[in-house]
């Protein structure tokens, strides 16, 4: 019987074609090489990028195609354009800094190195503090000031520089550039800066030895991070594409050992070299006449023994401490277990990592020769203080302490990691 159903399935408008087909046209189907149909794709190409993202687009490129060449070729470093004893202390191309409490004199070793760099020949004067500055090549240099009068104290400077250089008063060197950003705007001195030194390398080859005293003054808050930051971006990309090398001074927090605010913290990070200058202290707190300049940060190479130095009025300079002074002042400090001594013994004791905190005062006991209460307080004071430490990599850091089940232990904590923001306050 057949059904409605059999109707349907048996009708010729639902048999499927090929039942159809002849013998002939079925022999000529069986090579066909069937292929999937592709689905319709859904993409779409992204609008081109605005002029903004373009030219962006354009510098990084080109920035890839010089790198590539670059990186075909051996890399030869430059040597560096200041050094001491061997020692490179500053390099081309880097931004460096020079960090003091008031009246520690750090403006007259930024001057003195400035000096230095400004000097026609080479020289074994020891008025620079057996300093040297790369042979076979002349430097021009900036002075930018920040906060001295123009009538009296910034002149004064200029006059300083010049003759320790080994010119006259009266002498113009080409090669010795210098101007004041203090009338400017807080907003508008970076533009004031990189006018003035895209004009100076307008005028000359030379590479730039550019001194900004003092550098928070660049900015409008100097506890800012995000002013921070940009600030060294700023200092970097000025390296790069005027051919300098920066000199910077900047103080440190009043009462501590800490350069000023999150551009402080943000110097120690991106500095190549940080060196501190202050006056030591007698038995009984009070300044004296003898001042000590630390290697804080060494990108270039291990830190140097800190250098002993004294304020000559004749010359009114700086010129290196007497033997007997630095011995007195030395073996004090090492029968004090002074805080910056102590700082820099744990930066090396704990290089290769965490250490328990007993065995840590062991070592510190035995080669101070102070007792266990003197060691803890000097270590409870590099903790509270946060007193500036480098590792080997030329990381900022501080002391820190943790404790893994019944131990307790020191490690070096970099400086980056902290989330807690600074809280400095402006002058």
């Amino acid at each position: 019987m057949i059904t409605e159903q059999n109707k349907d399935t048996n009708s010729t408008a639902n048999r499927p074609p090929l039942f159809d087909k002849t013998d002939e046209e079925l022999e000529d189907s069986a090579n066909y090489q069937f292929e999937p149909e592709e689905p319709e794709s859904n993409y779409q190409a992204p609008p081109p990028p605005p002029d903004k993202k373009r030219a962006m687009l354009t510098r990084l490129l080109a920035t890839e195609q010089t790198l590539s060449e670059a990186a075909t070729k051996k890399v030869v470093f430059s040597p560096p354009l200041i050094s001491r004893e061997e020692t490179g202390i500053i390099g081309r191309g880097t931004v460096n800094i020079i960090q003091g409490a008031f009246g520690s004199h750090k403006s007259r070793l930024a001057e003195l190195l400035a000096a230095l760099m400004l000097t026609n020949t080479e020289t074994k004067e020891p008025q620079f503090l057996d300093f040297k500055r790369a042979v076979l090549e002349r430097f021009c240099v900036c002075y930018i000031d920040t906060e001295r009068n123009q009538k009296e104290e910034l002149p004064y400077a200029v006059q300083g520089i010049k003759q320790r250089a080994g010119y006259r008063i009266e002498d113009q060197p080409e090669t010795f550039r210098f101007t004041t950003i203090k009338g400017e705007k807080r907003a508008d001195r970076f533009d004031a800066i990189e006018t003035f030194i895209h004009h100076v390398r307008e005028q000359t080859t030379l590479h730039l030895f550019c001194l900004i005293d003092v550098v928070t003054d660049a900015i409008g808050d100097f506890n800012d991070p995000k002013e921070s930051m940009k600030l060294f971006d700023f200092l970097g990309n000025l390296c790069d594409n005027y051919d300098a090398t920066f000199l910077l001074v900047i103080h440190q927090n009043p009462g501590t050992e800490k350069a000023r605010g999150h551009t402080g913290t943000e110097a120690a990070n991106k500095a190549s070299t940080v060196l501190q200058i202050g006056l030591e202290k007698d038995a009984s707190g009070n300044e004296t006449d003898l001042i000590k300049l630390r290697y804080l940060k060494l990108r270039r190479g291990k830190k140097p023994e800190p250098l002993f130095l004294q304020f000559c009025k004749e010359s009114n300079g700086l010129i290196l401490a007497g033997a007997d002074a630095i011995a007195s002042q030395v073996n004090y400090r090492k029968h004090k277990a002074d805080s910056d001594d102590v700082a820099d013994r744990l930066a090396s004791l704990l290089a290769d990592g965490p250490m328990e905190k007993g065995e840590v005062s062991k070592v510190l006991e035995s080669e101070f020769g102070a007792k266990n209460a003197t060691i803890r307080g000097r270590l409870k004071q590099v903790i509270e203080e946060q007193l500036p430490m480098t590792d080997e990599q030329g990381n900022a850091v501080r002391l820190d302490e943790y404790r893994d089940g019944r131990q307790q232990y020191y490690r070096l904590k970099r400086l980056d990691e902290d989330e807690e923001p600074d809280t400095d306050e402006n002058e």
